[in-house]
């Protein structure tokens, strides 16, 4: 590899990933890590290289990972869906293994903004599809009131920040926050909350996806700063007149039962609940939620 990487702020974390990549103890996570494209976007990014996951050939699906999360997070329903559908798999801005400068701000507006250059840069046109897990699901909600035309059919896997209102975290509190997420055990218990059954299905494997992301330049202070703009929050009021449906796992308890009840009201949002399901559906249940996804678009 090049040594000016090294001096080369914008691609550090590319080095990074680079370093960490074989260390990757889950074989489908390493597997969606060898698709892994570093896209260069223009000036308004410093000529930064972002990195998308890019695989199978067919109708394109978008793929919006969760909040402090990265393209891992999918590696489960990858290789099936990879045989059916060209698959899309951006880092969102600030997260995952995206570049970050210390002068930057982090927040939702710039988020969608970077998607779309990304959209943009890869020559996505209409009818395409789109997957939004967690927080991913609200910024699927604002991609589309941006780009109505070019989206056909959304899918929200535990969509969180479609309620409420975004609360701004002041600094020094935001980047204290930060720093908390940053600690092993903290880490290690939001990994097992994600899970329906965490005993059974939580190991190293486990815990060193939900991690392996924090070893990149800018992690804390990218995560403070979204904490700060409030993050993703209210979504639901922009819903375009787009085909949607949700799925949630009935032992989710990220979202919570109050929050499931209230997605489970708004018919177009299309619910339906997974058992012995937590968080993550597309990491608790990928066969189902494959097919599910499978199903949905192919219809």
């Amino acid at each position: 590899m090049n040594n000016n990487i090294y001096n080369d702020p914008n691609k550090l974390n590319i080095d990074y990933f680079e370093k960490v990549k074989n260390s990757i103890q889950d074989p489908l996570g390493l597997n969606i890590s060898n698709d892994v494209n570093w896209i260069k976007l223009n000036e308004k990014w410093n000529s930064s290289e972002f990195p998308v996951v890019m695989g199978g050939t067919g109708q394109p699906i978008l793929f919006l990972h969760g909040f402090d999360s990265s393209f891992l997070e999918f590696r489960r329903i990858y290789p099936f869906l990879k045989k059916k559908f060209q698959l899309i798999i951006p880092d969102l801005l600030g997260f995952g293994f995206t570049p970050r400068n210390a002068s930057n701000q982090y927040n939702p507006r710039k988020i969608i903004s970077n998607l779309l250059d990304i959209i943009n840069t890869l020559k996505l046109k209409n009818k395409l599809m789109v997957v939004g897990a967690s927080m991913g699901g609200s910024v699927a909600i604002n991609l589309a009131k941006e780009i109505p035309e070019l989206i056909d059919k959304i899918i929200l896997l535990s969509p969180a920040g479609l309620f409420g209102e975004s609360k701004n975290i002041p600094f020094p509190l935001n980047q204290i926050g930060a720093s908390f997420l940053g600690l092993s055990q903290v880490r290690k218990g939001l990994c097992r909350q994600a899970f329906a059954y965490p005993d059974k299905s939580v190991g190293s494997m486990e815990e060193q996806i939900a991690s392996i992301h924090l070893g990149c330049s800018g992690w804390r202070n990218s995560l403070a700063s979204f904490a700060k703009s409030g993050g993703f929050a209210g979504t639901y009021k922009y819903m375009q007149n787009i085909s949607i449906k949700t799925i949630c796992g009935e032992n989710d308890r990220i979202l919570g039962k109050k929050e499931i009840n209230k997605i489970k009201q708004i018919d177009q949002l299309n619910f339906i609940g997974l058992k012995n399901c937590g968080h993550l559906p597309h990491v608790d249940l990928p066969s189902l939620s494959s097919k599910i996804i499978y199903d949905y678009f192919c219809t």
